[in-house]
Order: C-alpha cells, then sequence, then structure tokens
C-alpha cells in the first residue's frame, strides 16, 4: 500500500502533528504537479504491484486538484482503492464528487467531541464543520467510514467514552491510536502517552478479535459498549509494535520515498527517473526497499504533516 501525501499544508495544526512554532513553509513551485504524482505512482505499481493508495497530507483537500487526482488514480490498470485521511473540515461540499471521482472510503480524524477541547487540539478548527462531513461521507456513501482518534492521557477518560457512544449511534468503526513523537516536544508526547491496554482496563470494556486484515496496522476488535457490539481499530505502534507485518510506502509531494513514519532516509524518484532514468531508478528504488527495518523507536524529530501521515 502507498500512502501518497499531496501537500503538507494543513488548516488545522494539531499539538500532536505540527509544533507550536509550526513547521518551515514549502513553495508552491517545489510541489510536483499532481499530473506527475500520478506519473510516479503509476511507475511504482509497474515495479511493485501496489493496488492500494491513500491521500494524505497535511490535510488533502486543500490541494487543487485532488477530485481530478483521485480520477487519475483510479484509472491505473491494477488500482483496487484509492482513500482518504482527512480532518473532515472541507468534506462536506467535496463528499459527492470525490466518490464520483472513485474514491472508495476516508478515515476522519475525530479527537474529541468537546468543541472546546477539539478546538484546542486542533488549534482552532471548528468541530460543528468535522462532523457535517462525517455525515456528508456517510450519505455519499464512502463506506466504510472510520474515525481516527489519538489517545492523550490527559483526557482519554472524557473523550474516549463519548466517541465510543457517537460511533455506535453512527453504526462507524472507530480507531484508537497511540500517541507517537514526530516533530512534537518529547516531554509533552511523554507525558501524554498512554498504551491501548490501560484505555481497555480503564474502561472495563471486554474485546474479541475480528477477522484478521492482512498486513494492516489496527488490530480490529468487537467490544460490548452499552450492551451493543462496536468495532474498533486498535493501532499500537509503541506498545505492540506491528512493524514485522508492515508493508506500506510513502511518498511526499516532491517525490520522495519514505520507508517509514519514523525512517528519515528518503530516495527522491522523482529526479532520480527524471535526471537517470528508469533502470537506475529501478536499481536504487530496490536497493532502498531493502534497507526497510522496523525503527528503533517511534520517534522522529520531522513534524508528521511533512512526513505523510
Amino acid at each position: 500500500m502507498l500512502r501518497l501525501s499531496i501537500t503538507s499544508k494543513c488548516n488545522f495544526r494539531c499539538c500532536y502533528c505540527i509544533p507550536p512554532e509550526g513547521i518551515p513553509k514549502v513553495a508552491h513551485t517545489e510541489l510536483l504537479r499532481l499530473e506527475r504524482l500520478a506519473e510516479l505512482v503509476a511507475w511504482l505499481d509497474g515495479e511493485t504491484g501496489i493496488n492500494r493508495v491513500r491521500l494524505t497530507g497535511g490535510e488533502p483537500l486543500v490541494r487543487r486538484g485532488v477530485v481530478e487526482l483521485i480520477a487519475s488514480l483510479s484509472e491505473l490498470p491494477q488500482m483496487e482503492e484509492v482513500a482518504l485521511t482527512t480532518n473532515g473540515s472541507l468534506l462536506a461540499s467535496m463528499a459527492e464528487s470525490l466518490k464520483n471521482a472513485g474514491l472508495k472510503r476516508v478515515n476522519i480524524s475525530l479527537d474529541s467531541l468537546d468543541p472546546t477541547r477539539f478546538t484546542a487540539i486542533t488549534r482552532g478548527g471548528d468541530l460543528r464543520k468535522t462532523l457535517e462531513g462525517i455525515d456528508a461521507a456517510i450519505a455519499a456513501g464512502l463506506s466504510p467510514v472510520k474515525l481516527n482518534a489519538v489517545l492523550q492521557r490527559s483526557s482519554w477518560k472524557q473523550d474516549v467514552p463519548q466517541l465510543l457512544d457517537f460511533a455506535a449511534e453512527k453504526g462507524l468503526e472507530i480507531r484508537f491510536i497511540e500517541l507517537m513523537r514526530t516533530g512534537t516536544e518529547r516531554a509533552w508526547c511523554d507525558s501524554e502517552f498512554v498504551s491501548a491496554n490501560e484505555v481497555c482496563e480503564g474502561l472495563r470494556i471486554d474485546t474479541w478479535n475480528t477477522a484478521e486484515v492482512p498486513n494492516a496496522s489496527a488490530q480490529r476488535t468487537v467490544v460490548s459498549w452499552r450492551g451493543e457490539p462496536l468495532i474498533i481499530g486498535w493501532i499500537t505502534p509503541r506498545s505492540h509494535p506491528f512493524c514485522a507485518k508492515c508493508e506500506r510506502l510513502r511518498m511526499d509531494a516532491q517525490g520522495k520515498l519514505r520507508r517509514c513514519l519514523m525512517d528519515e532516509a528518503t530516495l527522491d524518484l522523482h529526479n532520480i527517473l527524471q535526471s537517470e532514468g528508469a533502470l537506475v531508478a529501478q536499481n536504487q528504488f530496490r536497493q532502498f526497499l531493502a534497507g526497510k527495518h522496523p525503527p528503533l523507536a517511534m520517534d522522529n524529530v520531522i513534524p508528521m504533516s511533512q512526513v505523510g501521515g
């Protein structure tokens, strides 16, 4: 699976994604045209048989042309699924056109249902717009709609039960993600980390596994919540790493490949193909992939929005 970041820009500044001082701005001229990104995906498709692409950012919906990009990717011969991760704030007006272009499903970030807390986490986001985006995605048939929530020690006891109620009411799958350090302050990250096991124990919920999805990052479980079954995905990179089965590859908006969120090494596929040709690119790409290995720690000084969450 390829995670394709089409921009590092975002209309939110989430505390676990972007440091307080912000990130260096990338000039629009330094970004590849979306048509070129589609060509690079096609090249990777031919080399690896990649048949699933997830568009990320930053916030991918702030990039003009995203609908046309989805249409182009959907037409690739081996492409089975184009998906999207979004904060949902721009989704209400775009869900239908995204679906018509070939988008299959969306993951929407939702860390809190408390408006004040939501604004604090996102440093200015409007909860109402994200909730409208969720409803629009459901109405457009971008299913299964999944919610992503990052666990934080200071607030999980308030946020998680409310999010479970919301997911159960809407019939959505929700995924809880352990906090990783990507560009954030180490002291803050360490103080806010809480494991998925601690959350389960604190909520006193029983879990049982569903059919495992090969190479998935989330361990999907069914929980009994308020007497009703609810599917939850637990993404546990710190307490129970899943690196050994990871088959993900990442590419940013400048055509640089990464093997892992926590791997600072990159391969500039765009420039290699342009300056040295397909054969050299093929050899360097294979050598690059051969160096994929589990990180020593879930720790990267580069902000998530620049790596492509």
